[in-house]
This record gives structure tokens, C-alpha cells and sequence, in this order.
């Protein structure tokens, strides 16, 4: 696990670094146990899902990087995003439906090590297949 989030912080370097330049910020590191988890809430959000945030806050419109947790067979219900994302899938193994009616023929797994770009605008919902852990990363638009 702790590859595949080196994996996500270079891919979000290499997101960074391609931008125009900004102002220097400190080193920051965030281990495993300093992640704080915060339970997903909503209208038809069962318990069983957390997010946590890594860089930014939930009022961002971008440059967020956010790790989210499912425990073994929760499904977070039918949405859309509304923001473009790149998506990495650091344990376990994620299923999104693109099926409002849940047919396994509109269904994509992405096990531990997929990387995933988009979700933009697609409705859809997802589905954990053991405890799921994937970070995204909201990149500024040019």
C-alpha cells in the first residue's frame, strides 16, 4: 500500500509540476496512522464509507488530493461527481456501476494498482470488493 501511494504522490508531482509555477510550500509527509478517516454522509449514504483529506479542503474547486475507504461490500449509491478526477486504486478492489439498475454488464473492476481518469460527468455508483482504498486527485484545469 504504502508503493502505491508513493505512486499517487508522483503522479500528482508529475500533475504539478507540468503547471505554471506557484509559490514554494513547505515538505509536508502524511503516515499511514496520521490519516484522519471521517465518516461519508449524505442523503442514501450508508455507513461503511470514509474519506480523508490529504491536501486541501472540501471547499477546494481543485488541487484537493482525497484518500476515501470502503469497507468489504459497500456500495456508495448512483452519482455524479461534477469534477474531473484521477483516480488510484491502493487496496482491495473498486466496482463502478454504470448501470442505474446495478447490471453486472455495466460494471468496470479496477483491482489494487488500476488508475482511473475522469468521472466527470458519468453517472454511476461504486462497490467494494473486500476493504477498498483509493486516493483522487482534483487537478486545476488550465
Amino acid at each position: 500500500m504504502i508503493t502505491l501511494r508513493l505512486a499517487t504522490i508522483v503522479c500528482a508531482f508529475a500533475l504539478v509540476t507540468s503547471m505554471p509555477a506557484v509559490a514554494a510550500t513547505a515538505t509536508t509527509y502524511i503516515l499511514p496512522q496520521d490519516v484522519h478517516w471521517i465518516p461519508l454522509t449524505g442523503k442514501g449514504v450508508p455507513p461503511g464509507g470514509f474519506r480523508a483529506n490529504l491536501r486541501g479542503t472540501e471547499d477546494d474547486t481543485c488541487g484537493q488530493l482525497i484518500s476515501r475507504r470502503f469497507a468489504d461490500g459497500y456500495t456508495y449509491p448512483w452519482h455524479v461527481n461534477g469534477v474531473y478526477g484521477i483516480y488510484i486504486i491502493l487496496k482491495g478492489t473498486l466496482v463502478l456501476g454504470f448501470d442505474k439498475n446495478h447490471a453486472k454488464s455495466g460494471e468496470k473492476s479496477l483491482p489494487a494498482g488500476s488508475v482511473l481518469q475522469g468521472l466527470e460527468s458519468e453517472p454511476h455508483y461504486g462497490r467494494a470488493i473486500g476493504e477498498t482504498i483509493f486516493d483522487v486527485y482534483v487537478p486545476c484545469k488550465k
